[in-house]
């Protein structure tokens, strides 16, 4: 009899036990549920507070910012330099005007030679046999030089200054046929159009313009380089 009422006892004990558990976990899962309420609140009421006219110019600065920034970056994806990289009109002027000299001589070396000696008429006019030799001797320095040394001529080398594409990590022969070929031949025409590289942020001409190309310094590119590997 003493065996059933303790097993009774401790029955009771032990269900008391539990209730009490039951009812400190609901008090918890309450108190939490409260927590979470309270700070969901908070938080929408932080949402909801209006910014200030300085928060809201910063947040429209900001996404105008990257929005430039991402088409740039879609524009160029490669040699993308700051405006000071890019070669100016006189820089350029005196490495064209080393070109011309290297291909003077080459029209006078060459072309007049091979005229004399077939006694063909040296005729001046823009359309004879001579002019259109000196003229495919102009163009096609400057297009296989040019993709030879992935963007520089004679005049280019000397002066430190390379032809970079935006488009192409190195120059395609579809660019240097455009810029070369087509552009070379238009600026030759009308060589006034050079002026352009005065007027535009990456310093290009008309022929740059059709290809997406530009002139850079050679120096500032390899510095960059360089400090970028450091």
């Amino acid at each position: 009899m003493k065996k059933v009422l303790a097993t009774e006892e401790a029955e009771l004990e032990r269900a008391k036990r539990l209730k009490k558990d039951e009812e400190n976990n609901e008090v918890t899962t309450h108190s939490e549920k409260a927590a979470f309420k309270t700070s969901s609140s908070e938080m929408k009421t932080e949402e909801k507070k209006p910014k200030s006219p300085q928060e809201l110019r910063d947040a429209r600065r900001k996404y105008w910012q990257e929005k430039q920034k991402e088409e740039e970056r879609h524009r160029k994806p490669f040699h993308n330099f700051p405006a000071f990289f890019y070669a100016g009109f006189w820089l350029r002027l005196f490495a064209f005007s080393v070109d011309s000299i290297v291909i003077w001589s080459l029209n006078r070396l060459i072309v007049k030679t091979l005229f004399l000696v077939l006694r063909y008429p040296l005729n001046e006019e823009p359309f004879s046999a001579f002019s259109l030799s000196k003229l495919a001797v102009y163009l096609f320095y400057f297009i296989v030089v040019t993709k030879w040394t992935n963007g520089q001529t004679i005049g280019k080398i000397i002066f430190g200054i390379r032809v970079i594409s935006f488009k192409e990590e190195k120059l395609s022969w579809g660019t240097v046929l455009v810029r070369e070929g087509f552009g070379r031949y238009i600026l030759k025409t009308f060589p006034f159009i050079y002026l352009m590289v005065l007027f535009t942020q990456e310093k290009q001409h008309l022929a740059d313009f059709f290809s997406d190309t530009s002139v850079v310094s050679e120096n500032l590119v390899r510095a960059s380089k360089l400090s970028l590997k450091e």
